[in-house]
């Protein structure tokens, strides 16, 4: 599977090894590149690449501060890159759940090992997701079939959403409020901007608007990947069979099958709309 890297640094001519590098070991992998703090939480948030190789000195804000916005919207594997031994430093980073560092100057070498390092933890905690979720699904079905009372709405979306894999995910509960307002209209028409405002404390604070909707876009995404990756493994899978056609557009999800295999550079692209009234159709929700 091919992991999407981003890479930071003021230093243009640390950027350009590390994109020749990238492009050379890691075809179709380099995500793009900032050499300010702000400029990289912006693209980052807007991207959402897997691995963000960053430096921890940069013009505007340290690297510390880049991720904690970050981590506001979604978690990559952030691998950072400093000249810096300070033992302080690397708590605070340890803090934040960074666990790879490269030192200044550059090693070839070394870059390549911590990224193969940060590869091998996200496919690891890709598949230990899978499982999770495939396992809190049983324990669903478990439940729901010694209760007397039918599910709620509620648990009825999670038991859906246990199935396509994000049950846990950062964005899953926004994600499932939308679809409860949704469906609480009661076949009115609605905007997604509308949806967004409803999700948040305050509807006139668009940073708020755009880190629900952010959130929002990662667990779909999320699910579109574990689609993907299913049908690459098994057409037949009963997930893939029961979900692929009906919670996503077809033709995306396998632009995104042939994306993932290294077949194409074209990724599928989600639809948010189509994956919340998909939702409604597979749980009976649909207004007539």
């Amino acid at each position: 599977m091919i992991h999407s890297i981003y890479v930071v640094d003021d230093d243009t001519s640390i950027v350009n090894v590390l994109n020749n590098l990238i492009d050379e070991h890691y075809p179709k992998a380099f995500a793009g590149m900032a050499t300010t703090g702000n400029e990289a939480i912006e693209k980052i948030i807007k991207l959402t690449p897997d691995i963000v190789l960053l430096d921890y000195l940069l013009p505007d804000k340290d690297g510390i501060e880049v991720i904690k916005e970050i981590q506001r919207v979604y978690s990559p594997v952030i691998i950072m890159i400093s000249e810096v031994s300070d033992k302080n430093m690397i708590a605070r980073a340890y803090n934040h759940n960074i666990e790879f560092f490269i030192n200044k100057p550059i090693n070839v070498v070394e870059v390549m090992a911590v990224i193969d390092k940060a590869k091998k933890y996200l496919m690891m905690e890709n598949t230990i997701d899978y499982f999770r979720e495939a396992f809190t699904n049983l324990n669903y079905l478990s439940t729901f079939e010694s209760r007397k009372k039918p599910p709620n709405q509620h648990e009825q979306i999670k038991r859906l959403y246990g199935k396509l894999g994000i049950i846990g995910e950062n964005g899953c509960e926004d994600l499932i409020n939308a679809l409860m307002w949704v469906i609480n209209l009661n076949g009115s028409k609605y905007t997604l901007s509308d949806m967004y405002k409803s999700l948040v404390e305050n509807p006139e604070d668009k940073s708020q608007l755009y880190a629900v909707e952010q959130r929002i876009r990662r667990t779909i995404t999320k699910s579109f990947n574990i689609m993907a990756s299913l049908g690459i493994e098994d057409y037949m899978n009963p997930v893939f069979e029961s979900y692929s056609a009906q919670i996503f557009d077809f033709n995306e999800l396998r632009k995104q099958m042939n994306y993932l295999k290294g077949r194409s550079n074209e990724q599928g692209k989600i639809n948010i709309r189509k994956f919340i009234e998909s939702s409604m159709v597979l749980l009976n929700y649909v207004n007539k």
